[in-house]
C-alpha cells in the first residue's frame, strides 16, 4: 500500500517537474522575443498554473510595462525634439535674414532718416528673437521638468492689470479698447508669479496680433477654482483654427509667413497653467476669441 503511494506521488513528482521546466523553458523563449515585440503590447503567460511561477510572471510583465511606458516617453521626447529644431530652425530664420537684409542696407546707405528706419526694424526684430528664444527656453525646461516652481499666493486681478497696463501704449497704438470688471475678484489663487506673469504677456501679445479692437476681462468664482476669462474681438478676415491654437508652433497663418508670433506663445502658456494646477481653455464665438483659465483657489485664506 505505502509503496504504491510513493510510486504515485513519485510520479507526480516527475510530471509537476516536468511541466515546471517546460514552462520554465518556455517562459525563457518568451522573454528573449520580448525586445521584438514589446512595443506591440508584449506580455508574458504561462499555460501551468503555479503560483510562485504566476507571482513571478506578473513581476516581469509589471516590469514590461513600465519599460514600455518609458520607452514612448523616450520616443514622444525624440519626436518633441524633432519638431522643435525643425520650429526653431523656420522661426529663427525669418528675423535673422531681415538684420541681415537691413544690416546690408544700413551700411549702403548715407541718408539719415532711411538709417534710423533701418535701425528701427533692426531692434524690432532683435527683440522679437529674444522674446522667441525666451519662449525655446522655457519650453525646453518645462518639457524636460527641469522648470521649478515657488507657489504663493497671488492677487490674481491685481497682477493682471499690472501687466496689461505696461502694455497700455501699445495697445493704444493698435487702437483696441481694454475693458477691466467694474468689481475686480480680490481671491486670492495659488501659482508661481513668474510663470503666471509671462503667460498673461503671452495673452497681451496675442491680443495686440489678433484683435480688431477690443478685448474684454472677467473673473468668475467657482468652488475649487478662480477663473479668468479674456475674449477679443477678431478680424474679419481672420483664419484661427480654435482647436488648433494650443498646438506647437501653429500660427493663424498657414503658410507661416507671420514674422511676429512663433506659434508657441498659447501652446507654453497652457503648459504652464497646466504645471500650476490649473486649466486653459480656448473657444471662438462668432467673431470673439475666448481664453478661459482655471487657477486653484488660496484655500487657507478662504477659511480664514
Amino acid at each position: 500500500m505505502w509503496g504504491w503511494i510513493f510510486v504515485f506521488l513519485a510520479f507526480a513528482l516527475l510530471f509537476y517537474m516536468y511541466f515546471l521546466r517546460r514552462e520554465i523553458r518556455n517562459l525563457k523563449e518568451e522573454i528573449k522575443s520580448l525586445p521584438t515585440r514589446a512595443s506591440f503590447g508584449g506580455r508574458l503567460s504561462l499555460n501551468f498554473r503555479e503560483k510562485a511561477l504566476l507571482d513571478l510572471v506578473d513581476e516581469l510583465n509589471q516590469m514590461i510595462d513600465e519599460f514600455e511606458a518609458k520607452n514612448l516617453q523616450a520616443k514622444q521626447m525624440e519626436e518633441n525634439v524633432k519638431l522643435t529644431i525643425a520650429g526653431l530652425s523656420h522661426d529663427l530664420r525669418t528675423p535673422l535674414t531681415s538684420i541681415n537684409g537691413y544690416v546690408q542696407l544700413l551700411h549702403g546707405s548715407t541718408d539719415d532718416a532711411k538709417r534710423a528706419h533701418y535701425l528701427s526694424i533692426i531692434e524690432q526684430s532683435v527683440k522679437r528673437l529674444m522674446e522667441m528664444t525666451e519662449h525655446f527656453y522655457d519650453l525646453a525646461r518645462i518639457e524636460t521638468n527641469q522648470k521649478e516652481m515657488e507657489l504663493s499666493s497671488i492677487s490674481l486681478s491685481k497682477l493682471v492689470e499690472e501687466i496689461f497696463l505696461t502694455f497700455y501704449e501699445q495697445l493704444e497704438e493698435k487702437k483696441i479698447e481694454l475693458q477691466f470688471p467694474e468689481q475686480s475678484s480680490d481671491t486670492q489663487i495659488i501659482g508661481d508669479k513668474l510663470m503666471l506673469t509671462r503667460v498673461i504677456e503671452n495673452i497681451v501679445q496675442n491680443i495686440l496680433r489678433y484683435a480688431k479692437s477690443t478685448a474684454i476681462i472677467s473673473y468668475e468664482n467657482e468652488e475649487n477654482h478662480l477663473v479668468f476669462r479674456i475674449k477679443n474681438d477678431i478680424k474679419s478676415d481672420s483664419k484661427m483654427a480654435v482647436e488648433k491654437v494650443f498646438m506647437r508652433f501653429y500660427s493663424e497663418v498657414a503658410s507661416r509667413t507671420n514674422t511676429e508670433a512663433s506659434g508657441l506663445g498659447l501652446y507654453l502658456s497652457k503648459k504652464l497653467i497646466e504645471k500650476m494646477n490649473g486649466k486653459m481653455e480656448a473657444e471662438l464665438h462668432d467673431n470673439w476669441f475666448v481664453l478661459t483659465i482655471y487657477l486653484p483657489k488660496n484655500r487657507i485664506e478662504k477659511m480664514n
